[in-house]
């Protein structure tokens, strides 16, 4: 009998040996998501997370966030709509998708604790997804380019120009419906 699986029981497709205890869905650039099922051993092997660690409750987790608000945590504020560390830290969210531009040092080993993972995308339609890693492109190439002109690697700066544009005609045609 030794061997035998029981009917509907994933192995790990790491490792083809364990039973899968962990989803990990990884999206690429063109928005394409691939899952794979590991055990615990392979999830902490290639450092996903701990099985039990992603199990975490929340609510406990922003419990702890409230009891821990210092007087820096004022300090640290949205520069879009002005919401500090300490207000998020007490309401346990932000008060827009900036703050976690704004917070990102200090929500990074918080959103390790709470999923296992640094980036978060999260549960959308595959349109959904696609839109929001989009719109984390056009910041990311916006941020390069500023960085590129500081530098003054103008040669550098030209290219994220252009792709910056063409991230942003993506960008507005999206938001318009034209295809």
């Amino acid at each position: 009998m030794e061997g035998l699986r029981v009917k509907n029981q994933k192995t790990c497709d790491l490792c083809g040996d364990n039973q899968a205890e962990l989803k990990v869905r990884q999206v690429d650039k063109d928005g394409k998501a691939t899952e794979i099922e590991v055990c615990a051993e392979c999830a902490r092997r290639r450092g996903f997370a701990e099985v039990g660690k992603i199990q975490l409750d929340i609510a406990q987790i922003v419990a702890e966030m409230k009891d821990k608000v210092v007087d820096e945590d004022a300090k640290l504020v949205c520069d879009v709509c002005k919401m500090t560390f300490a207000d998020f830290k007490r309401q346990g969210r932000a008060g827009c998708a900036h703050c976690f531009v704004a917070f990102d040092d200090k929500l990074e080993p918080l959103v390790r604790r709470v999923q296992g993972a640094a980036q978060h995308v999260g549960r959308a339609i595959r349109s959904g997804r696609k839109d929001a890693q989009l719109e984390m492109s056009v910041e990311r190439l916006d941020a390069e380019l500023k960085s590129a002109i500081q530098a003054e690697n103008y040669e550098k700066a030209a290219g994220l120009r252009d792709q910056l544009s063409r991230a942003r005609t993506e960008q507005e045609e999206k938001d318009t419906g034209v295809d």
